[in-house]
């Protein structure tokens, strides 16, 4: 009898593991343009360094859609929506501070893909990004010495 209730409960752990892993989307309410990713430095000690992410979205009829967070090399960011020139950008900047978390660290992911996270009609998703470019690094100066 203490057996079979062993076996129920590994059996029912597995099942609602499962539930847990994030789903890809395959068809998202927007369209993705091509993504960049560009190192940064900053001049003083304080500015700090880390990766700016730049990804040019069209949301024609998404206007429900939120974008979240960003999964890329390791680490999670959250993502800002920015329009420059005109375009629509969801931009994030991740601190070389910040580790990873157990979240970004189950996904299986290359260096040139991220997967960004929005919630659509009250619901978290993901969708998958690949072949995000990488930039020359961004330097900036530090003070000038007198």
């Amino acid at each position: 009898m203490g057996r079979f209730k062993y076996i129920i409960c590994i059996m029912l752990l597995g099942l609602f593991s499962c539930s847990s892993q994030k789903k890809l989307q395959t068809e998202i309410p927007f369209e993705l343009g091509n993504a960049s990713c560009q190192v940064y430095s900053g001049g003083l000690e304080s500015s700090g360094s880390g990766i700016a992410v730049k990804i040019p979205v069209t949301m024609d009829n998404a206007s429900d859609v939120v974008m979240k967070e960003i999964f890329f090399r390791g680490k999670q960011a959250q993502v800002t929506m920015e329009q420059v020139d005109g375009a629509n950008y969801a931009m994030a900047k991740i601190p070389n501070s910040k580790g990873g978390s157990a979240e970004t660290t189950a996904l299986e992911l290359g260096a040139t893909d991220a997967v960004l996270s929005y919630i659509e009609n009250g619901k978290l998703k993901y969708t998958k990004i690949t072949g995000i470019k990488e930039k020359q690094p961004l330097l900036y100066k530090g003070k000038p010495k007198n």
